[in-house]
C-alpha cells in the first residue's frame, strides 16, 4: 500500500503548498492513504473547521492533530463530529474527540492510530501502553494498522 504523509503543515502558507502540490504528489506517486498533520494549519497553532473540510476536499482521507490540537477554542464544536480526525489517544479519558479511526482503503480497513510523546509535552499516557491496547482494538477490526507517533 502507497502511502502519502505530510507532516506539520503551519498556517496560511503551508495551507497554500497543500492545495498547490497535493494534486500533483497524488497523481506522480498515486498513494492509495493520504494523511494530512493539520494540528498547525490555522495560524501556526491548532485548526478549524473549514480548515479541516479543505483538506479533505483537497484529497486528504485522515487528519492527525497533536499537542497543539486545543489551540483553536472552536475545535470542541466539531471535534465529536470529525470522522477523519485523530487527535492523540494517549490523552485522558472523557477526553473529545477520537484516538483512533478507521478509513477504507479499496478491500481494506486501516486504522490510524495517533499518540503524543511525552517528552517536553503536554501530561499524557504512557504512548507505548496506549499503542498496545489500540493495536489490539485494531486487529480485532482490520488487519492493516498505520500508526502516527508524534
Amino acid at each position: 500500500m502507497k502511502l502519502l504523509f505530510i507532516g506539520d503543515v503551519v498556517g496560511e502558507p503551508g495551507r497554500q503548498m497543500v492545495q498547490e502540490y497535493l494534486p500533483r504528489l497524488k497523481q506522480r506517486y498515486q498513494p492509495q492513504l493520504t494523511i494530512i498533520n493539520g494540528e498547525n494549519s490555522a495560524d501556526g497553532k491548532g485548526i478549524n473547521e473549514r480548515i479541516y473540510k479543505q483538506f479533505l476536499e483537497w484529497g486528504a482521507q485522515a487528519i492527525t492533530m497533536g499537542n497543539h490540537t486545543w489551540d483553536k477554542r472552536d475545535i470542541f464544536e466539531f471535534i465529536d463530529d470529525a470522522k477523519y480526525l485523530v487527535r492523540p489517544s494517549n490523552l485522558p479519558p472523557g477526553t473529545p474527540g477520537k484516538g483512533i479511526i478507521y478509513v477504507k482503503v479499496n478491500q481494506y480497513e486501516v486504522a490510524i492510530i495517533n499518540l503524543l510523546a511525552r517528552t517536553f509535552m503536554m501530561p499524557a499516557d504512557d504512548p507505548f501502553r496506549e499503542a498496545d491496547r489500540l493495536i489490539e482494538e485494531a486487529r480485532k477490526r482490520t488487519n492493516l494498522i498505520f500508526i502516527d507517533f508524534h
